[in-house]
């Protein structure tokens, strides 16, 4: 096998995952540049083969060339087998694998999966390389990695491979049109209600807000600025949407719905996040939630001025709190290479390996480091939108902690019971709750 990976789709199949020599990280892969953390790569002691899991192909083209800088650089002599897997076929196998451990050494996790393959204890533990290699993994924002701890230390099973984070996306010519200045991150739950109202004109069927759509880019961002961990407790141990904070979040949002500031969900046409924005793309609501993935479809809108901003501060807290989704990368507890797949990793989410990432645009990287940050924000070209505003989200952040089973009930259900079909919020969380209670692990 030549150094150069080969990249093919994978389809239902066996695996073989094969390895020789160990490698190691053995020196010190943290420093400080202007008080910036910066995470570097390292040699590995001895290399070896590896086989590797992606579900993306772009994303399989841009860790392709990652891990050829990492085999020229850092490992000569060792060699990856990429294989990107399509993503339906690339749980069905991974899922059906887990128990007897026939895993690739290294492959991509998604946040909302993790906990499956942590219970079943088939992944490497790689705290004890990141210690070795002197990385405060705190240097990573609290969503990229806290959904990636497990056991009782709270040890970091994967390197964050990428973000991404919600803000307010805002009419800027509304704003403008009402006399009202244009919201800055310092801005509370008040100042927000107070502009959604202002904003509201019902003569023109124009509506000030809609931001309740939707698991990640809408309500749970709400529950999360109240300290309480959105829908299910880390780890899948109970429902949260009976807490304190949750009804406190959800009432206030159904108090504006009420209020006939906010569209119902048969009114915009859908409960998805994409519905919301084709909504307020229309001029129809002046402001609502969406992700930083719904940048690029923005920058096209020409018929009015925009820009995005923090989502506002909760009054007591004063906690402003995106869900945040963060692929990242893991290994298999029983690959042969275990020391090298560490190394692979390390290099991967790296200032050099994450350069890859934020060159191709499109996601952003992990890597903390303000100049990878600045070469993905420079990747939307010349706008004067405040693109910033998603890389602040990710310091103080919530990491999503649902898993598909009650995906239905969390996204779409609670959603439409309270901001179409009149329930409570009370009644509605009842409901949620009840269900999510019988898909909680023993």
């Amino acid at each position: 096998m030549s150094k150069s990976k080969t990249l093919v789709v994978l389809l239902l199949g066996a695996l073989v995952i094969s390895g020789v020599s160990l490698s190691s990280i053995s020196t010190p892969a943290k420093a400080q540049d202007s008080g910036e953390a910066v995470i570097t790569p390292v040699a590995c002691a001895e290399p070896g083969e590896l086989t590797m899991w992606v579900w993306d192909e772009n994303w399989g083209k841009i860790i392709g060339d990652s891990i050829n800088a990492w085999e020229e650089t850092y490992c000569p002599g060792a060699e990856v087998d990429l294989q990107v897997v399509p993503w339906g076929e690339y749980w069905d196998v991974l899922t059906a694998n887990a128990p007897t451990g026939e895993l690739p050494d290294v492959f991509n996790m998604a946040q909302d999966r993790f906990y499956f393959y942590a219970k079943n204890d088939v992944l490497l533990d790689l705290q004890p390389y990141w210690d070795a290699a002197g990385v405060d993994t705190t240097v990573w924002g609290t969503g990229l990695v806290d959904p990636y701890r497990w056991g009782e230390n709270g040890d970091l099973y994967a390197g964050p491979v990428n973000w991404d984070t919600v803000a307010v996306f805002y009419n800027k010519d509304m704003f403008e049109a009402a006399g009202l200045e244009l919201p800055t991150a310092d801005w509370t739950w008040d100042d927000f209600a107070e502009a959604a109202r202002a904003l509201t004109n019902p003569d023109e069927d124009v509506y000030g807000a809609a931001v309740y759509m939707e698991y990640q880019a809408g309500y749970p961002n709400w529950i999360a600025a109240t300290g309480t961990t959105p829908d299910v407790e880390a780890g899948q141990t109970r429902c949260t949407l009976q807490d304190e904070g949750s009804v406190e979040a959800l009432n206030f949002l159904k108090g504006l719905y009420d209020e006939g500031v906010m569209p119902s969900v048969s009114i915009v046409g859908g409960s998805s996040a994409d519905d919301v924005f084709n909504y307020w793309a229309s001029g129809r609501v002046a402001m609502i939630t969406g992700g930083s993935w719904k940048l690029p479809d923005a920058l096209k809108i020409e018929d009015f001025g925009w820009d995005v901003v923090q989502l506002p501060k909760h009054p007591e807290t004063g906690r402003s709190r995106s869900i945040l989704h963060a692929v990242g990368y893991v290994a298999n507890r029983q690959t042969e290479n275990a020391d090298l797949a560490a190394n692979l990793i390390l290099y991967l989410v790296s200032d050099e390996g994450q350069k890859f990432f934020a060159e191709a645009g499109g996601v952003a990287p992990a890597n903390p480091s303000p100049e990878l940050q600045q070469m993905w924000m420079d990747s939307f070209g010349e706008t004067d939108v405040n693109v910033q505003t998603f890389v602040d989200a990710t310091v103080d952040s919530q990491g999503v902690t649902v898993f598909g089973e009650i995906w239905d009930a969390i996204n779409t259900e609670i959603v439409l019971n309270i901001f179409d079909l009149g329930l409570s919020v009370e009644e509605a969380t009842q409901l949620a709750c009840e269900f999510i209670d019988t898909q909680l692990p023993e």
